[in-house]
Parts: C-alpha cells; structure tokens; sequence
C-alpha cells in the first residue's frame, strides 16, 4: 500500500496491473484505490474507537470528486471519527433504512443527470413501473422475484418492449447502488428480458407527413413544440438536440447550426446546415428570445430548454394522425428514408446524421473527418424543396403555431 503526496495529475494518469491502493501523505487516512480497469474510487480508513478495529468508507468516485473534494470530505470524516462517531456504521444503518424509491432518488440525481442523456426516460419508467411495485421497500430486502414479478406483469400485458427497457433501468440502477457501495449485491442479476427489443423501421408516408405537420397550428401543441417537430422534419436531427438548441449554436449568416459535442449522442460536434425554411424558423425563435442573456434556449417555457420527452408526449397524444403509431425517433428515419430517395449518397446521408457507422465507421471513419459540409447544405436543401411540395407550401408555417 504506498504512501504519496497525491496530486490532481497523479490521480488523472494513475494506472495499475493489481488493485492498488495509494495512501495520501496529506490528508491522514485518504486513500485512492485504482483497479486495472482504471476505476478509480476515494475512501478513508480509520481506527474504530470501540474496538480499535480497522473500517473503510466509501466517499465517491474520482472524478466526481475530484481531489480537492476527496481531502475535505477526508477531514470531515476523520474529524468525525475524532469526536467518538463511526462513518462506516453510520453509512451502514442509513443503507439499511434506504428504500427503492429512495435509492432511485440518489440514483437519478447523482448518476443519471451526469451521465445519461435520458435520465428523464429512466426517471419516468421507475415513477410508473417500479415505485408502485416495490418503491416503500427497503433497497435491501428487494428480492429477485420482486424485479421479475414487475417486468412479467408488463411483458404479459403485451408490452414487451417497455418490460425489457424498465429492466435495463432496474438493472443499472441496482447495478450503480453496488458499484457505489449502496447495496451489497444486485437483485437483478441473472434476470433475463421476458422480450427481444423490436426493431423499429417505421417511415412516414408523404400523406402523413402532411397531416401531422398541418395538424400543428390546430392540435394544442405548444408553438415551441410545434417549431421543434416542424424542425425534426426539416434536419433530421435527435429530438433532444432540437429541443435543446441554444441561441450560441446559431451562425444566422453562415445559415448553419453546430451542435457541441456534449449535446451529442456520439460525443462529436456536429454541423447542421440549415435550408431556408429551417433557418427561417430559427431566426423567428432567435428574435423571441431575451437579447440580454449570453446565451438562452430557443424553445423553452421556464428559462430551460424543453425537455425532448415532452416532445415524444405531444406525438403520442396530439399528433397521431393515422392508424398507425409514430414517434418523433421515427422522423429521423423518414428523413433519412426520404434523402434516399432523392438520390442522396449514403456517406452524406450519415454525415447529415451525425451517424459514425457503415461508410463512417471503423478505421474509415477515424481517418476519414471530412465534414462534407457542401454535401450536407446540398442534401438538406434538396430535402426541404421536397418537404415543401410534399405538405403544400400555402399551408405552411413558420416561426408560430
């Protein structure tokens, strides 16, 4: 176990072939633990006041914690340990009192904002079909049978999909508690899907294309809503990409929309050239924003952008025109379907997309950064002009519901 003055840069590049774990020669009792897999956990050992018995205590993983924060919270638990408590029987108790919703609570704040794109799916899907379930019992005694009890019920209602999303969201959550020392062990382990996940090819017919996008400025859809579905239809682009834009990704006299790479699926920044009615929706929403914020999302009720579940909401509740369901996932694929069909080349197509896969993908796509930023503006211009006649353009509307 070696002892060293830790520093932040020491931390960053630690690497090891065995668990290892590296006492710091500032803080008495702080220790980073590093696995070979690079996992990378903070924790305090102390001197049990009333056996003298070694105890650990987890604080956090680096670096959510990053060094600076791992010593103050360090001091904090020695200080503790100082004046007679033990943080390890205190975290112990507080564990064991700690119901699912509870825990999903944790989970949500301290994992899933930080880390998933989708915690509001996660978050709704626990709300609906866990916490009714199994959200009063304590975390711990949450048995195997309880999990599958949740994901047959649902499977059986004849919605297998959904049965096999909220286990994947189960199976994280409980995954995360263990990981984070939480819980002991994961009741989920072993459990299979009761479905396989269908894959979706649903495309949008030009007629229903029509009906939704004429629908808009009668459906009860918000007018932000309404300009962000129009939107979907015009880039092509993720719902919460287009719900989130920001005034700072708009270059109005470079027509065009760059999407950092923290707003990206796959982490890369992406530039979106916009075709004039694109850009003619962008530039009403611009005009509507408050000019003294630095910076402000486009399409917002409260100051924040809207969340792209309210977007998949209004689909599914004022926006289904035919017998046939959709989702807003599901005008990506018409728009790429759509692009085909107009003679677009599949490279371009992927790189309108922001897709790393097939002609982007593997060595190519490493080597391969050329933006095809004349290829894209081509495509998304060809795309509109087809879009337009497709829903006739004296019914269209821009910048208002």
């Amino acid at each position: 176990m070696p002892r060293k003055l830790l520093t932040t840069r020491f931390v960053d590049t630690a690497a090891v072939k065995t668990r290892t774990d590296f006492w710091d020669d500032k803080v008495r009792g702080l220790v980073l633990r590093v696995t070979p897999a690079g996992i990378k956990t903070w924790t305090v050992v102390y001197t049990r006041a009333s056996d003298s018995a070694k105890q650990r205590v987890t604080l956090g993983r680096y670096d959510a914690i990053d060094l600076e924060r791992a010593r103050a919270k360090a001091l904090k638990t020695m200080s503790a340990v100082a004046e007679g408590e033990d943080p390890s029987e205190k975290k112990r108790t507080a564990k064991a009192a700690m119901t699912v919703e509870e825990l999903g609570g944790i989970y949500i704040e301290r994992y899933a904002k930080r880390e998933k794109k989708t915690w509001q799916e996660d978050e709704r899907l626990l709300k609906r079909d866990v916490y009714p379930a199994v959200g009063k019992m304590k975390a711990l005694a949450v048995k195997r049978g309880d999990i599958i009890d949740i994901i047959e019920a649902k499977a059986d209602a004849g919605k297998g999909a959904a049965s096999t999303n909220v286990l994947a969201v189960v199976r994280k959550m409980f995954g995360w508690a263990v990981d984070t020392d939480r819980l002991p062990t994961s009741p989920v382990i072993g459990i299979k899907p009761r479905s396989k996940p269908a894959r979706r090819d649903r495309v949008l017919s030009d007629v229903e294309i029509r009906l939704i996008w004429n629908a808009l400025p009668t459906a009860g859809v918000s007018p932000a809503v309404a300009d962000i579905t129009r939107l979907l239809f015009l880039t092509g682009q993720r719902s919460g990409e287009v719900a989130g834009l920001m005034r700072s990704e708009v270059d109005i006299g470079a027509k065009a929309w760059k999407i950092p790479a923290g707003r990206t699926k796959n982490g890369l920044e992406h530039l979106v050239p916009l075709a004039p009615p694109a850009l003619a929706l962008i530039e009403a929403a611009v005009e509507r924003t408050d000019m003294e914020l630095d910076d402000a999302a486009l399409f917002s009720k409260t100051g924040e952008p809207i969340a792209s579940n309210a977007i998949a909401q209004a689909a599914r509740l004022k926006l289904q025109k035919s017998n046939k369901a959709w989702t807003p996932h599901d005008i990506r694929r018409t728009v790429a379907t759509g692009m085909a069909g107009l003679g677009v080349a599949p490279h371009i197509i992927e790189a309108v997309l922001n897709h790393i896969s097939g002609f982007r993908g593997g060595v190519a796509g490493v080597y391969n950064r050329q933006a095809y930023e004349p290829e894209k503006r081509a495509a998304l211009d060809l795309w509109a002009s087809h879009l337009i006649k497709v829903v006739d353009h004296k019914k269209i509307h821009f910048g208002t519901n």
